[in-house]
């Protein structure tokens, strides 16, 4: 939008009402005949282009106001999942169909070694187990996510291979939520926010997870005692 164009709408009569009032307090002090009634047209003149300015004045920074709401709303909107989407429309509708048959795939089954025998990771990023996932969540409230600094940087006990730490796994899971437009970013120490309608319940059952049943496993350290 111009807003050059918008800013001249009130501020012309603005000053025009300033110019009459002043020719007509000068008329009404000069000494020629009719002098009151000339003066008294301009005021009226004036008085108009006055309300006009007010409203003008108003309606050009209301608009300033829904044109950065809608652009906050668009920067919401424009998530990855739908610029897929758009691109998905120049695609093959096989391709597509392959593709989206994919994407309905949560989780993928990880042969491990040694006494455990299988795993699960997210098939969206496979540095994310499920047992990680599942916590986090279980310890996220209806506002924010778990914080991250209840974790240990140097930790790898949510991957039983030892190859990823909790830190990475965490960075990772929020990076897949903000990408799908779940939760903000993190502000400060202040961990990220939910996305309405998202929720840890509803995230968990995306997740094809329950998180309603009570956890056995031993809570992550500080995180009791600042419960």
């Amino acid at each position: 939008m111009n807003y050059e164009l918008k800013i001249w709408n009130w501020m012309l009569p603005g000053i025009a009402s300033g110019l009459l009032l002043g020719f007509a307090a000068w008329i009404g002090q000069s000494q020629i005949g009719g002098a009151l009634y000339c003066a008294g047209s301009f005021l009226f003149i004036a008085l108009i282009l006055l309300i006009q300015a007010v409203s003008g004045y108003r309606a050009f920074y209301r608009q300033i106001e829904v044109d950065q709401l809608s652009q906050k709303r668009t920067a919401l909107a424009d998530t990855a999942e739908v610029r897929l989407a758009e691109f998905m429309r120049q695609m093959h509708p096989e391709t597509v169909r392959l593709f989206l048959k994919h994407r309905l795939e949560v989780w993928r089954v990880r042969e491990m070694k040694g006494n455990e025998l299988v795993t699960w990771v997210l098939d969206a990023d496979p540095r994310i187990n499920h047992e990680f996932v599942e916590y986090v969540l279980r310890h996220s409230n209806f506002y924010n996510l778990m914080p991250k600094r209840l974790f240990n940087d140097k930790s790898y006990k949510f991957d039983p291979m030892g190859v990823v730490t909790d830190y990475e796994q965490y960075d990772a899971l929020i990076a897949l939520m903000q990408r799908r437009g779940w939760v903000t970013e993190g502000f400060g120490n202040q961990p990220p926010a939910w996305i309405e309608p998202w929720k840890p319940e509803l995230a968990a059952r995306r997740f094809g997870l329950d998180i309603s049943a009570e956890e056995d496993e031993q809570p992550v350290d500080g995180l009791s005692e600042i419960q």
